[in-house]
């Protein structure tokens, strides 16, 4: 995990990482790849396209839609954690690394700190051990404190009969987005860092939107807004009452496709993450052309997350039985 504000990356040490991923983009599922496995006869053929594909040649044989599920995520984490092998500056690829280890803090928070089931966390590398220093505001290692940060915030909040899962969901999406940006600006890399704090600006707005939505009053701390700098005045008025239409806010974020969400639209936070992953997607084409250095490994892995995300949807569709179109619509663009 990112510890230190780096400096401006030496693009020589990126060479032949950057000659790896230029390599396996070209194995990356393009958008119409990708669709073309809604037209599969059943799982199993779909199942048997997945294992041809970059990172998923070991899946279990099942049809059991949640154990397929945290198998392919943990092969995902499992891939990023090679390539984080092959990079001079880890924090590339903790970008893509820290969600997942927030993922699985929010379900030992569950547990912990709610007395409720735990949730799952594939593809976490983090032991029980660490989790349980962070619950006790024990010193941890430097790269935990954002965790530990984040477990004393709900701490704080109340006795367990008064903390619920919005708060938690709240607290850990604000910590986790700043240790995305900690990792970001370690990397040195002026564009990453832009791409990944506009990309987390939509993140919270959309993690306010959800509460909105939802009726969920402490879903997301008021201190989340401040980590949107300039956007924060933006970002309020998806909490104003008289603020019937939300679209208008994203569009002053940059993201001009919100537009494109009808009022019909089945789940509207779902289509606005859909919506921010594609302008990451496209912003990321900028990384493609640098010959060296961590923009265009960032801009592969993302494509890989994307990949993943889309592969995980079909798969489990597919095994639930879900319409064509109903699958298809969850598909964010490809990186190919």
């Amino acid at each position: 995990m990112a510890r230190a504000i780096g400096t401006r990356p030496n693009r020589i040490a990126w060479t032949y990482v950057s000659g790896l991923v230029s390599a396996l983009d070209t194995r990356l599922l393009s958008q119409r790849a990708t669709l073309e496995l809604l037209n599969a006869d059943g799982l199993p053929e779909v199942l048997g396209r997945v294992r041809a594909t970059v990172m998923f040649a070991d899946l279990p044989d099942t049809a059991e839609p949640f154990a397929l599920a945290e198998a392919m995520q943990a092969a995902y984490a499992a891939f990023v954690r090679r390539m984080a092998g092959d990079c001079p500056a880890r924090a590339v690829a903790d970008l893509f690394l820290l969600p997942i280890e927030w993922q699985a803090f929010r379900g030992y928070l569950r547990e912990k700190a709610l007395g409720l089931e735990r949730g799952a966390g594939p593809g976490s590398a983090t032991p029980d051990a660490v989790w349980d220093q962070c619950w006790a505001g024990q010193e941890t290692d430097e790269a935990f404190a954002p965790f530990a940060a984040a477990a004393a915030a709900i701490r704080d909040a109340g006795p367990r009969e008064e903390r619920t899962p919005q708060l938690v969901d709240g607290v850990t999406q604000l910590y986790e987005a700043r240790s995305l940006r900690q990792a970001a600006e370690a990397l040195g890399s002026p564009g990453v860092a832009a791409w990944v704090g506009q990309w987390l600006q939509l993140r919270l707005a959309l993690a306010l939107l959800r509460s909105r939505f939802q009726h969920w009053a402490d879903a997301v701390s008021a201190d989340a807004l401040d980590e949107l700098g300039d956007a924060r005045e933006t970002v309020r008025a998806l909490a104003a009452e008289g603020q019937r239409d939300w679209r208008p806010v994203f569009t002053a974020l940059g993201l001009a496709a919100a537009q494109t969400l009808g009022d019909d639209e089945p789940v509207p936070a779902a289509g606005v993450e859909r919506l921010s992953d594609d302008w990451m997607t496209d912003a990321t084409h900028a990384g493609r052309g640098v010959a060296f250095g961590p923009e265009p490994v960032f801009a592969f892995l993302w494509g890989l997350r994307i990949e993943a995300l889309n592969l995980k949807s079909i798969v489990a569709g597919v095994a639930a039985g879900l319409s064509r179109d109903a699958i298809a619509r969850d598909i964010r663009q490809t990186y190919g």
